[in-house]
């Protein structure tokens, strides 16, 4: 009979989870609120415990798998748009049958011990390989990042549309390389809109709540901007006629270009 242990079981999976969830939302550019990404994570760490139970049917592992999946997607991304929740949903799935591909190869590779039971995965790893499989994920995924920002061209037209409550405001949009601002809280980038553009909007909603000021740095000199984040942006390329919605906050600029303006990286 195999040892598991259920810290070391609830831990890694936990971690998995968590990197399925974000590159989910990554790959769908679908809004992830950490609280939502850490608490779904913990409720799929908690569904591996099916590992203890008696071998079951394989039809019956991969249905719980899918349920699984679905459960996860909803409480992470919402069920409100259906399109979003099923493309969530076969993303996390397949991203899931990937996951357990590659510790097949390392179960057959290495010397790492790999339990697999009612489609869920234990691995006995250590804390320093956890760690040193976070930083060469860390870098492959930045590396990649990389890579694509410098194939991918900025140029066309593009609209920004920016909803907040019942209020929403669309801009012209300017992907623009020189805007590298990220919110030190979340990570998410930011996308400068001119303020004049949300000056006819209901102002009761407006300004919102919980906005916070954010340094920033141009070439005539250094500031402080309000950021807030809006319930959806999608930004629309008007060359290939794409729609693309995007996870990021909104500062507000006193440009008075009328304009949003926006990393290309957001769109990738």
């Amino acid at each position: 009979m195999q040892t598991i242990y259920l810290d070391v079981l609830l831990v890694f999976n936990l971690y998995v989870n968590y990197i399925l969830l974000r590159l989910t939302a990554g790959l769908t550019h679908s809004r992830l609120r950490m609280g939502r990404c850490l608490g779904m994570s913990a409720l799929g760490s908690l569904s591996t415990l099916l590992i203890l139970l008696p071998p079951m049917p394989v039809l019956l592992s991969v249905l719980c798998k899918l349920l699984l999946a679905v459960l996860l997607c909803m409480g992470a991304f919402g069920w409100h748009d259906r399109r979003r929740l099923f493309l969530c949903t076969v993303c996390l799935f397949s991203s899931s049958f990937a996951m357990a591909g590659i510790m097949l190869a390392l179960s057959t590779m290495c010397s790492v011990r790999v339990v697999h039971s009612n489609s869920c995965w234990y691995l006995d790893v250590s804390l320093l390989h956890l760690i040193l499989f976070t930083i060469a994920a860390y870098i492959l995924l930045h590396t990649v990042q990389y890579l694509h920002e410098r194939m991918h061209t900025a140029d066309g037209g593009y609209r920004v549309c920016i909803r907040y409550r019942c209020c929403t405001v669309q801009l012209r949009g300017l992907a623009d390389t020189g805007n590298s601002l990220v919110d030190f809280f979340t990570g998410k980038p930011v996308i400068v809109c001119d303020a004049a553009g949300f000056a006819g909007i209901d102002t009761d909603a407006f300004p919102p709540k919980g906005f916070r000021l954010l340094p920033i740095a141009t070439v005539s000199g250094s500031g402080m901007i309000p950021v807030f984040q809006p319930d959806e942006v999608v930004i629309y390329t008007e060359q290939t006629g794409r729609c693309q919605q995007v996870d990021a906050l909104v500062g507000l600029g006193e440009r008075g270009n009328g304009m949003a303006i926006f990393h290309p990286r957001v769109l990738c």
